[in-house]
């Protein structure tokens, strides 16, 4: 049997005028606790499943970031792993207490702020959920949670070999094969992907006379196994081997794409990863669910120091992180509803997180931090009528911190925090379903290592953040017109919100201070909304609408800069995405979509903003049942753009301060080829 991308099961229906949407199989959320429809989920939530991905040719998860409403990202690494979302999120982390504010897991396993390992080659789907996730995922998810699951192994076999060439020296590779290891009925299955990609990185290094210095070269291989020990019993271990070994010289000082760094800089990954999740369905009142996860990541993060040839000296940052995790999930049967009408489900879950960082930057420093998760969680799923259902959900969970470092300083925070969650879903019809809730988000406060001598209390420590989510919408399927809708509209009221922020200091040892602090108040409301239309068995139209609006208001501890009533850093006003697919019977394809995004404020210690931008993209070609052939290009009208950005001066007294950005990839054109066997 072959791999089905979209283009062949469109083929088969060529006969019909319409492609209705009801034919299709419902879409699964699989970060819910209970495995529900993207029709019935009471949450904004976006989903890219592999026809969309491949369609697109999203490779990574960067290609379709800002294509989802109301996320963004900081421009700080070689790929994004600084994500916001709802205006929510960290732009940088420097301090060695890792404290994510948006979820990020790919198969279980949590990459909460090292999220560069979102590759996307054979993945099953992707999952943002928007908003407060914290009685789904814990302290890490205030934000939202990205979720990324793989593709399964089959009961048949299928393989495809992918290879792509493009502008920027880039050279992609990809083999995927999946099957059972014998005949037998029960007989285990395996998966198999690897690819390999590598690229230049869109940067002229003239003091080097090299043009790679910026450049990518990353290698993913994943695994994963089926097995049925019993009738009841299902396990599947997934694995995950992960190695981005990438340049780092993305800043000059003319903000341009030429560098005249003599020290490049390298942003590199290396993750050994692997998950077990056993479902057993022995009992007739409730299904076991246990998840194990293990993880080991070494990152080198390092750039030159004043971005030109001088022998400034460098900044250099290697850690290692481990995590562990396990959580067992009992989740009722129809047999075993509360009065029949009340599905439940209850879980417990326990992490550990350990962290190590070693620092070259004026001097040597080093630091190791521990962070212990326990939780308890449930939810009540309430038939009210065969039209109505009330869910409500609870987390409770305590974080205890342990932190030393080469300064002598220790911190030991211990925080109990609690999540709940109240939602009502009515289905009007098989047509529009309705939702509206409120959901209360937590994260847990912190410290501040690396302050300079003397600093007062408030600056060291800041408090755990809540925020108060309320949100209503409608999902609808329009199954004879071929249309899909959904719309959100959401309103978070936070309280103590912590923003992240920086100063100069040269009574510092290293110069730069970076910290976290919370401001007096903060608001993060607007409108989330998207469609998708199978017009007719040829023509595909799609797309998404991002409305934000944020306020905050207090002022920065270590610069004394005052925001009142301004927008939060990385949160533009507006982003959308527009666009057209067409598959011909002959097998041409033909596709292009517009992205837009809304110009946005740095930080939250300047009024330093980036420019509104948008890019184009498009790509053309042949499909057959054995093999497909595209051409491509990103960004076409080569759109100068900035991702992230600063205000300092680089030279004593530092009084004359300048903006400095890093901008986004360059125009880019290649080819991508497919072999199905």
């Amino acid at each position: 049997m072959k791999i089905k991308p979209l283009a062949i099961a469109i083929a088969t229906a060529l006969s019909a005028t319409n492609v209705a949407a009801e034919e299709l199989a419902p879409v699964v959320v699989n970060a819910d606790l209970r495995e529900t429809t993207e029709q019935d989920i009471p949450t904004s939530v976006d989903i890219k499943d592999s026809a969309d991905l491949q369609d697109q040719g999203a490779v990574h998860f960067d290609d379709i970031l800002l294509k989802t409403p109301n996320v963004n990202f900081s421009g700080q690494s070689s790929r994004p792993r600084h994500i916001q979302i709802r205006g929510i999120g960290q732009r940088d982390e420097y301090t060695g207490a890792p404290n994510a504010s948006v979820g990020f897991a790919i198969d279980d396993i949590d990459f909460s702020g090292i999220g560069m390992v979102g590759n996307l080659f054979d993945v099953q789907q992707v999952e943002v959920l928007r908003g407060p996730q914290n009685t789904r995922y814990g302290q890490s998810a205030i934000g939202g949670l990205i979720n990324i699951e793989t593709n399964d192994s089959t009961p048949y076999r299928e393989s495809m070999i992918e290879a792509s060439a493009g502008q920027d020296n880039l050279k992609e590779f990809g083999l995927m094969t999946s099957g059972p290891v014998s005949s037998e009925e029960d007989a285990a299955q395996y998966r198999i992907a690897v690819f390999k990609h590598s690229s230049d990185g869109f940067r002229d290094n003239d003091t080097l006379n090299r043009t790679d210095t910026n450049g990518r070269d990353e290698l993913t291989v994943r695994g994963k196994v089926r097995l049925f020990p019993n009738k009841n019993t299902t396990v599947d271990v997934s694995m995950l081997h992960a190695d981005l070994n990438n340049g780092y010289d993305a800043w000059s000082r003319d903000n341009s794409f030429t560098t005249l760094s003599n020290q490049p800089g390298k942003d590199s990954q290396l993750s050994n990863a692997g998950s077990i999740k056993a479902e057993w369905k022995g009992n007739p009142n409730y299904v076991l669910t246990s998840k194990t996860t293990l993880a080991n990541s070494d990152m080198t993060y390092s750039y030159d120091e004043d971005w030109t040839a001088d022998s400034a000296g460098t900044y250099l940052n290697n850690k290692h992180r481990r995590t562990m995790s396990q959580e067992l999930r009992w989740t009722s049967t129809p047999e075993s509803r509360i009065n029949g009408n009340t599905d439940w489900l209850f879980g417990l879950y326990g992490s550990k997180l350990d962290e190590t960082n070693k620092t070259e930057y004026w001097g040597s420093s080093s630091s190791d931090f521990t962070l212990s998760k326990l939780a308890g969680f449930g939810q009540l799923d309430y038939a009210m009528t065969p039209k109505a259902t009330i869910t409500a959900g609870l987390r409770i969970e305590q974080n205890s911190s342990d932190f030393t470092n080469s300064a002598g300083e220790h911190y030991t925070p211990d925080d109990g925090l609690w999540g709940a969650n109240l939602t009502y879903r009515y289905k009007y019809n098989d047509t529009h379903t309705a939702f509206t809730g409120i959901t209360r988000g937590y994260k847990a406060g912190g410290f501040n290592a690396g302050q300079p001598s003397g600093t007062p209390s408030q600056y060291i420590t800041y408090d755990a953040e809540t925020l108060m989510n309320y949100e209503i919408g409608l999902k609808s399927n329009y199954a004879a017109l071929g249309l899909k809708t959904n719309i959100t509209a959401f309103y978070m009221d936070r309280q103590n919100p912590q923003f992240d922020g920086y100063t100069y200091d040269p009574n510092s040892s290293t110069a730069w201070v970076f910290y976290t602090e919370n401001f007096d108040g903060a608001q993060n409301y607007g409108l989330e909304g998207d469609f998708e239309w199978q017009a007719n068995s040829n023509w595909n139209l799609y797309g998404s609408l991002g409305l934000l609006q944020t306020k905050v208001e207090g002022t920065a501890l270590n610069t004394g800069f005052t925001i009142s009533d301004r927008e939060q850093a990385h949160a533009p006003n507006y982003q959308f995405n527009l666009g057209v697919k067409y598959r011909a019977s002959n097998g041409f394809y033909a596709q292009g979509d517009v992205t837009a995004v809304d110009k946005f404020y740095f930080d939250n210690t300047h009024n330093i903003e980036s420019d509104p931008y948008h890019l184009v993209n498009a790509r053309i070609g042949y499909e057959t049942e054995n093999y497909e052939i595209y051409l491509w290009g990103k960004n076409l009208t080569d759109e100068t753009y900035a991702t992230r950005g600063y205000y300092f001066d680089f030279n004593a007294p530092y009084t004359n301060p300048s903006e400095y950005i890093r901008l986004g990839d360059l125009r880019q054109l290649g080819v991508t080829a497919r072999v199905f066997f």
